[in-house]
């Protein structure tokens, strides 16, 4: 047993997994335990204003991270760069923290729902937000037990709180909000204690802001396509259809999201396999593709299809049986990621041909779509027209991409 511990304390592969597992675990859990303790409507609430923060997140990560994780290496001097990050990000926090506090203080009717939990939302925005930051930043920089660090301290503030919320408590939405805002604190001051973030001369930055600059316009703008086009139902549904609908929405998808977990561990080691056998062959590289695909595909669509068959009892386990009624879009899900994982050997292809450009293309035709499908199928068929525009926008990403590598003559099922 000990042995066992030590070495997944001292294994990196084993340490990003288990980091993975927590931070996954804790948002996972952190919904479902939601999903009990407050209204249908609340947490509908709730789930809009997750969307929100991951809106924010997206931004923030296409402007400090992503250039980050590919200029890290190359600088020789850290320290200054990790600090430049650092008060980059910070300061486009706070800016856009005090746009979204000016719009909830404008108490619009249309935010209704927000006014009263203007202090919540930005304080719990504000924690999210950095916590993300600080993760992404100590992979980046190999720092891994420091990473999971950070993401169990939160895991283990979150849950504490919202186990005594749900069996001893009874707690206002604001008041939960806040004090999951709050959680983050501990965690955010151990990141900034690692970082240890010192002001330098502005020469020193100037360089590095240039950088982030020069790569992040179009960063930014494939951020804010896939948010939209992935999001564009589920934001469309709280405004059609109530803000129930959305809160039963995104606590499916919340659970299905575990799936997502599983699909970036299996792209993370089938994109390095594909890539190192497409230098030998390209043949060599489809036919793995294709071979892996075959085979996780089976494995999955194993396992969808008992959440198929099974979607109210499923519902009725994860949300309580104010969600039965909702047991239709469990099914959709199951139907959605079984194509999410059936198209998955072309998405691997894309990526593993650098064909960057047609993998942001494809994601704006199908926010094209979505813009101009999503009001008729909404008014028509509420959910289900949700559920159905988001698999029409699978397949519409999925066929381009297939066009793509038939043009470039990578055809992976001949």
């Amino acid at each position: 047993m000990g042995s066992w511990i030590h070495k997944i304390a001292t294994d990196n592969k084993s340490i990003v997994l288990a980091d993975q597992m927590v931070f996954s675990g804790n948002n996972f859990l952190t919904t479902l335990l939601m999903a009990r303790i407050l209204s249908p409507e609340n947490f509908g609430v709730y789930a809009s204003i997750i969307l929100l923060i991951y809106l924010v997140i997206s931004i923030l990560t296409a402007i400090v991270m992503q250039p980050l994780q590919v200029t890290l290496s190359k600088i020789a001097n850290k320290a200054p760069y990790l600090a430049f990050s650092f008060w980059l990000q910070l300061i486009l926090l706070v800016f856009l923290l005090l746009v979204i506090a000016l719009v909830i203080n404008l108490n619009l009717t249309f935010f209704e729902f927000y006014n009263s939990l203007g202090n919540g939302i930005i304080l719990l925005t504000f924690g999210f937000v950095m916590q993300d930051y600080f993760r992404k930043l100590f992979l980046a920089s190999g720092k891994l037990k420091q990473a999971l660090q950070v993401d169990a301290l939160t895991a283990i503030l979150h849950i504490t709180i919202l186990i005594t919320a749900l069996l001893y408590v009874e707690y206002e939405l604001l008041d939960i909000i806040v004090y999951l805002g709050l959680a983050y604190v501990p965690a955010i001051a151990l990141g900034i204690f690692f970082v240890k973030p010192k002001i330098y001369k502005m020469p020193i930055w100037e360089s590095h802001l240039l950088t982030h600059i020069h790569q992040s316009k179009w960063l930014v703008m494939t951020a804010l396509v896939q948010w939209w086009s992935s999001n564009l139902f589920v934001v469309a549904s709280g405004i059609f259809l109530g803000i129930k609908a959305l809160g039963a929405f995104r606590l499916v998808q919340s659970v299905f999201g575990v799936f997502n977990l599983l699909l970036q561990t299996f792209e993370n080691y089938v994109l390095p396999q594909a890539a190192r056998l497409l230098v030998n062959s390209h043949e060599q590289a489809k036919i793995y593709i294709r071979q892996i695909g075959i085979k996780s595909s089976i494995l999955f669509g194993l396992v969808l299809l008992p959440i198929f068959i099974f979607s109210k009892y499923i519902i009725v386990l994860i949300g309580g049986t104010a969600y039965a009624e909702y047991s239709f879009v469990v099914k959709g899900m199951s139907i959605l990621y079984f194509i999410i994982f059936l198209g998955y050997p072309i998405r691997m292809a894309i990526r593993v041909l650098i064909l960057n450009r047609n993998f942001l293309t494809g994601y704006i035709y199908s926010l094209l779509f979505s813009l101009l499908s999503f009001s008729y199928l909404l008014k028509e068929w509420g959910l289900m027209g949700a559920i159905a525009g988001l698999i029409v926008s699978q397949l519409i990403v999925l066929g381009y991409w297939q066009f793509i590598l038939i043009k470039n003559n990578f055809i992976l099922w001949k």
